[in-house]
């Protein structure tokens, strides 16, 4: 199958420019519910938001379902995928397709895991969590690192060169939250859940 849809790289670029824009909607999806219920549980401090990509939150925040920006990046990088592929050997573009689609498939499966988790605790859970958003990406950094782990074992027993690709991916987006971390704003000396918030 992954060499048919490297022989067909059209259809491996538009599944591509789908995979980024599933990963939109699913991000607004997750800021919707956490609006409605979820805010109740979770809160992130200094700055609150889920967004991890500080490029994109503002855009997230406003529920933007169109957002051109986003839209020609998609289409951009499908573009490139699909030239790409043609130019690739059978198993440098395997690895490279899986590197790419890794990319989306983690972070998309962590969205709608992150979906579900907020439906379900709109009962049963009582009480709020602030959490610094240094302590937040590194639980990231800690979930994309265990399914690197889950992967690597995965890839020295199957040696799949698709495989390979995605098992990088995953210690990319591990790497990338650490990366993001040093954007956010530093621990305070004496930290503490934001004052004024506590009370409500």
């Amino acid at each position: 199958m992954i060499n048919w849809l490297i022989e067909n790289s059209i259809v491996a670029g538009i599944i591509t420019t789908l995979l980024m824009l599933f990963d939109w909607v699913l991000s607004l999806a997750q800021e919707k519910e956490r609006r409605l219920h979820y805010f109740e549980h979770y809160e992130s401090y200094p700055i609150n938001t889920i967004e991890g990509n500080h490029i994109l939150r503002r855009d997230i925040e406003k529920l933007k379902l169109i957002n051109p920006k986003q839209n020609l990046i998609a289409l951009v990088v499908g573009i490139f995928i699909a030239v790409l592929l043609d130019k690739l050997r059978i198993e440098s573009a395997q690895i490279f397709l899986g590197t790419i689609w890794g990319l989306f498939l983690i972070v998309n499966t962590q969205h709608i895991n992150n979906l579900i988790s907020y439906r379900i605790s709109r009962k049963g859970i009582h009480g709020k969590i602030w959490m610094h958003q240094r302590t937040g990406y590194l639980v990231q950094s800690g979930r994309y690192f265990a399914t690197f782990i889950f992967l690597l074992i995965l890839s020295v027993l199957i040696q799949n060169p698709f495989l390979y690709g995605i098992t990088m991916a995953a210690f990319i987006s591990s790497l990338r939250m650490l990366i993001w971390m040093k954007k956010a704003p530093k621990f305070e000396e004496k930290d503490s859940p934001p004052e004024n918030k506590l009370d409500k």
